[in-house]
This record gives C-alpha cells, structure tokens and sequence, in this order.
C-alpha cells in the first residue's frame, strides 16, 4: 500500500523557493548571454575565427535550452503551488466536515465542496493548457473538443450536483434519511 503525506505549508514555501532559485538562474542566464554568444576571435586568421563561431554556436544552443528549462521550471513552481492550494483547500473541507454539524454549518459545507470542485476543474484546466502550449497547433483544436465542451458541462453539471448535495443534506437534516449520525 502506497501512502502519501503532503504538508500545504513546507509545499507553498518550496514553491516559494523554487521561485526564488528560478529568478536567479534567469539573472545569471541574462547576465551570461552577452559575452558567450558573441565570441570575438583570439586572432584575424580564419581558424580562431571559426573556433569563435562554434563557441558562439554551442552557446546560442545553450541558452536556447536554459530557455526551455526556465519554462519547465517556472511549470513545475505552477503545478507545485497549485497543488498546495488544493490540499489546503481539501485539508480545510476535511476538518470541516468532521466538525458536528448545524444548520449554519451545512453553508459551510456546501461553500468548501464547492470551492473543492472548482480547484479541481482550475488545476486541471491550467495544467492542460501548461502541457499544450508546447504544441500551439493543437491548442485551438483541444480548445474547440475539450476546453470548451467541459466548460459547458461543468457550467450545468455543477448546479445539478450542489443540488443533489443540498437535497441529501436537508433530508438528513430533516431525518428523511440517515446517512451519518449527527450529533442533536
């Protein structure tokens, strides 16, 4: 059996750092740019002249993928914070949950489920469009076969649910049905 434990706060503060390492390394890639990529030869002959160019060359090449790692690592600092965000969020909806529960408390319920179900559909929406910007080809067509038919379905399948919750919470409330013991 596998098990996880994750800590929102340590998850934040090291997106928070990762952050910080990231605006460095950009500040020192800017910093190096210049002077690597434009190599000026040791000496007006034709060798140390075309050594300069394949220095300059392996340098453009590498500051080309400094570029890609940047944009991979600013990806993984979105992904990590988001993901504190929604442990929190699901952390804060847990406890509240088990808090007993009164008429006042069943807003809050509904608030934090609801809370839960847009991280959810946010974090998903944002890390499908992170992973297609890659292939910007392809980003109007996902958008027109999935972005936009599951914004559509989330607009009426949304309501529909927080319905349901609410008509099983008040015929709980109501002691139609017994779900879970509530403290009267």
């Amino acid at each position: 059996m596998v098990s996880v434990i994750a800590v929102p706060e340590l998850m934040a503060e090291a997106a928070t750092d990762l952050a910080a390492i990231s605006s460095t390394l950009n500040a020192a890639h800017m910093a190096a740019a210049t002077p690597t990529v434009a190599v000026i030869p040791a000496a007006g002959d034709e060798v140390s002249s075309s050594i300069a160019h394949l220095f300059s060359q392996h340098a453009a090449n590498y500051h080309a993928l400094a570029v890609q790692a940047a944009g991979f690592h600013e990806q993984f600092v979105q992904h990590l914070t988001t993901s504190a965000r929604s442990y929190a969020s699901t952390e804060a909806a847990n406890v509240a949950s088990l808090q007993p529960s009164t008429p006042a408390s069943f807003a809050s319920l509904i608030a934090a489920f609801e809370d839960q179900v847009n991280n959810l559909l946010n974090a998903a929406s944002n890390q499908l469009v992170g992973l297609l910007t890659a292939y910007p080809i392809l980003v109007s067509l996902i958008d027109a076969v999935i972005i936009i038919p599951l914004t559509i379905i989330s607009f009426f399948l949304l309501p529909v649910v927080l319905g349901f919750f609410l008509l099983l919470l008040a015929a709980q409330f109501l002691g139609l049905i017994h779900l879970m013991n509530f403290p009267v």
